[in-house]
């Protein structure tokens, strides 16, 4: 199924975007790759965990994380309806994030602007990963669910700011990524509108944030299947206008990269699918 959603994005952005050509873009350099396990074949999301990783699978997949060791050794397999008095359900499970007592699972995938059920799961970290809640959310501006190629409502990156969830879009429609900022404490539905829009020319697949230094990292892909990070520094929600971004390019080929996590000003993890030809891996890389 996943493949032929890139098939068709693919279809979607197959004449080239002249801002891309004109955006300068730098370089990154790969330090290391690692073979993940099958049972993760389609891991969307990345978050450290316990002196491990934590991941998930995206559409599709079971409603389950699994935390494995940086030899890409699964270690753990946790199921979140085990001991949930709520049924979680992973229709298109799509980045992973935390706080000092959450995980928060972004259950946001929305390929075709469709879907009425987006919402991200609040999972308590100090009682043995238990649903603690989950926030439905919608968009306050979106006003047809007719399925289409082209729209603005699918969003894949989500990560923690002060106290806020801050979710950024992948818009299929224009390459850009709205940002969306999220009440964290509350359970029940939220209605969201854009805070802001940056002009990536990229579509999103997944952020982090380091808050000692104010590293804001995405990445994301485009129609030419290349492999973008995009770092904004200083990255405040007090002036969401004027936060600039670095664009630079992963050299990957035959990858889709998924999710990212900081390690520090120039180097990441990210992780990437199998795409059907392979397995997933996870790399680290680099800035130059």
């Amino acid at each position: 199924m996943k493949n032929y959603y890139f098939l068709s994005l693919l279809i979607i952005f197959s004449c080239t975007n002249e801002k891309e050509i004109n955006q300068k873009i730098d370089s990154t350099e790969i330090l290391n790759k690692i073979e993940l396990p099958k049972i993760i074949n389609e891991t969307s999301g990345l978050e450290f965990y316990n002196n491990n990783f934590i991941t998930h699978n995206d559409s599709g997949g079971e409603p389950s994380l699994y935390v494995f060791n940086e030899k890409g050794e699964i270690i753990e397999t946790i199921e979140l309806n085990k001991n949930s008095s709520q049924q979680i359900e992973n229709n298109d499970w799509e980045d992973i994030t935390n706080d000092n007592e959450y995980l928060f699972v972004a259950d946001t995938g929305n390929n075709f602007g469709n879907r009425d059920n987006l919402n991200i799961i609040r999972v308590s970290k100090k009682d043995s990963l238990i649903v603690d809640g989950v926030i439905e959310i919608s968009y306050l501006n979106q006003e047809s669910f007719f399925p289409r190629p082209k729209h603005k409502y699918d969003a894949e990156a989500l990560v923690i700011i002060d106290d806020k969830i801050v979710l950024f879009s992948k818009d299929r429609e224009g390459l850009n990524s709205d940002l969306y900022l999220i009440d964290k404490t509350l359970s029940g539905s939220q209605t969201l509108t854009s805070s802001s829009s940056y002009n990536v020319n990229t579509l999103i697949t997944g952020g982090d944030y380091n808050e000692e230094n104010n590293l804001l990292a995405l990445v994301g892909y485009n129609s030419r299947e290349e492999q973008h990070l995009i770092l904004f520094n200083n990255f405040v929600l007090t002036d969401l206008k004027n936060n600039t971004f670095v664009k630079y390019k992963i050299p990957l080929e035959r990858a889709q990269i998924e999710a990212i996590k900081i390690i520090d000003e120039k180097t990441f993890w990210v992780t990437s699918e199998d795409e059907g030809i392979g397995s997933p891996f996870m790399y680290k890389i680099k800035v130059k």
